[in-house]
């Protein structure tokens, strides 16, 4: 799965757990029935942040062809509904060295405000 906005200025990783999440529970509460069965998600926006869900239509999908629907159900999902942890990084710098997805910082410095 890939993330897009309108410009795709600057890409990057998320990373998320999801243990304590009942997705079957969801899929119940957004009434998906048989048809679609999730696979993941989606999260868009800065304040008020859009959730959906995205899914196999279980309908429409072949042995051949996997149809994959990005849902929004009639429900109001939050991010802390499908997502119990999130870390997103983005490459704000162009450079594509900096793309690498398996990059790791090699520590943590918190900066103290001057008195």
């Amino acid at each position: 799965m890939k993330a897009s906005v309108q410009y795709n200025d600057r890409k990057g990783h998320a990373s998320a757990d999801i243990a304590g999440i009942d997705y079957s529970q969801i899929a119940i509460q957004c009434n998906l029935e048989e048809r679609y069965t999730i696979i993941g998600i989606s999260l868009y926006g800065t304040d008020d942040i859009s959730v959906s869900l995205i899914c196999r239509d279980n309908e429409d999908s072949t042995d051949e062809r996997e149809i994959l629907v990005d849902v929004y159900p009639a429900v109001e999902l939050t991010v802390g509904d499908v997502l119990e942890r999130l870390n997103v990084t983005i490459n704000i710098s162009n450079n594509e060295v900096y793309d690498n997805p398996n990059l790791d910082t090699d520590r943590e410095h918190t900066i103290e405000l001057l008195d």
